[in-house]
């Protein structure tokens, strides 16, 4: 059953399409606008965790995921003194269903979700169409686009802004992106390698001041991302150049491999200052931006796209827009107290200079890899990405949070309960 309320989504990326196919099997009729003529396949996340697999259970997708991922089962830490630290997620099976990570590129789970979203009837995507800016924000709100055939004019009961880390509809709308943006030069590169003949898990980060890295698998095909620090005053041609012999810090000696792609990136650690303006709901990347070590800023994109879903869905039924408060307040919440000091502390700890840290943290992965239960509630922590379903009392929930250090809440480090 369809219902005459309509929601423009602007940005084709994974967290939009979510927001739109959600949206669109509630029969909201949904406008998908996207400036590109087609979806982005740039090589970016590519891990999901458990509570992203369970989202796409929850919307029917996570089957068809299946069908093109590589499941990893495991988390390493590779310390420079030699030491190898293991968390199997396996250990979570009798709490959950999800207890793997499945692997594949954000773009074929972009892919996957417009492929079922066609398939809806209140469905429209409109490509190569450039927002410009909001133009009335009062009873509905009016967004001017732009086009091969002009400009033109689109009307809505609501709008989602998933343009990215430099959402147009953020700053038209004069919402500060608040935070910092690392010194550090990241380099992203997938290569096609056997990394698991050589003892490297699914998921793993090499902790080392100089040569730190991330490898994670992208496919069952044995391409994998390898991702490191390089020079910032370097040009992107000697850092593409550099790419074989930093490579000989993670891969065996005269070990045979084929470069699929490389790039570099800066990384940044902000957030909107609001999640809403009006008719006018952020999410995703266009909303916070944080470092990539450890996944955690595409997932809360896609615990985005779940809380958004049930917001708007339950104002467009008629519920009190106190429901689209909560989502903003509570979404930023997860953000700022959880994925934010989180990804910094993940950040720290592959990069950590300091000998006596270095030996501190060495000292806690070990006693937690060594205690089954340390890592399931560990593991099970990542769950904490998660928001509970709106009630009207959500202000003093809130007020009444977790009040442990930040760090100390998802993933390498456990409580005994």
């Amino acid at each position: 059953m369809t219902t005459k309320k309509n929601v423009l989504v602007i940005g084709a990326g994974p967290t939009g399409l979510l927001t739109a196919y959600g949206l669109a099997k509630q029969g909201v009729h949904v406008t998908v606008v996207e400036e590109r003529a087609m979806l982005d396949d740039s090589p970016r996340a590519m891990v999901y965790l458990p509570s992203s697999l369970k989202a796409l259970d929850d919307l029917g997708l996570l089957e068809e995921a299946e069908k093109v991922g590589a499941r990893g089962h495991a988390f390493t830490m590779r310390f420079a003194s030699g030491y190898i630290g293991e968390l199997d997620h396996r250990v979570l099976q009798v709490h959950t269903p999800y207890y793997y990570t499945l692997h594949f590129g954000q773009h074929v789970l972009a892919k996957l979700i417009l492929e079922q979203l066609l398939k809806l009837p209140n469905v429209s995507v409109l490509w190569g169409t450039r927002f410009n800016r909001v133009v009335d924000n009062t009873q509905r709100v009016a967004v001017e686009v732009s086009t091969e055939a002009g400009e033109q004019r689109l009307e809505a009961d609501w709008v989602v802004a998933a343009d990215g880390a430099r959402s147009a509809v953020r700053k038209s709308l004069g919402i500060e992106f608040e935070g910092f943006t690392w010194p550090d030069t990241f380099m992203a590169t997938n290569v096609y390698f056997d990394f698991a003949a050589h003892g490297y898990c699914e998921n793993t980060m090499i902790a080392d001041p100089v040569n730190w890295a991330v490898i994670s698998k992208i496919s069952n095909d044995n391409l994998w991302r390898v991702a490191y620090g390089e020079r910032t005053d370097w040009t992107e041609e000697e850092r593409q150049a550099n790419v074989a012999k930093r490579y000989e810090h993670f891969l065996p000696e005269g070990a045979s491999y084929t470069l699929d792609r490389a790039s570099s990136y800066r990384v940044h650690q902000r957030c909107a200052s609001t999640y809403r303006a009006g008719r006018v709901l952020l999410a995703g990347d266009a909303a916070h931006a944080t470092s990539p070590i450890g996944g955690l800023g595409f997932t809360a994109g896609i615990q985005d796209a779940v809380t958004l879903i049930e917001a708007l869905g339950l104002v467009l039924k008629g519920h009190d827009e106190d429901v689209l408060d909560y989502y903003a307040a509570e979404r930023r919440r997860i953000f700022l107290d959880i994925v934010n000091p989180l990804a910094i502390e993940h950040k720290r700890r592959v990069q950590e200079a300091d000998p006596e840290r270095r030996a501190q943290d060495e000292e806690g992965f070990r006693k937690m890899a060594s205690d089954p239960n340390y890592v399931r509630n560990a593991l099970m922590n990542l769950f904490a990405l998660v928001s509970p379903p709106y009630s009207v009392d959500w202000r003093d929930r809130l007020g009444e949070q977790d009040t442990r250090e930040p760090h100390a809440m998802p993933l390498f480090t456990a409580t005994d309960d």
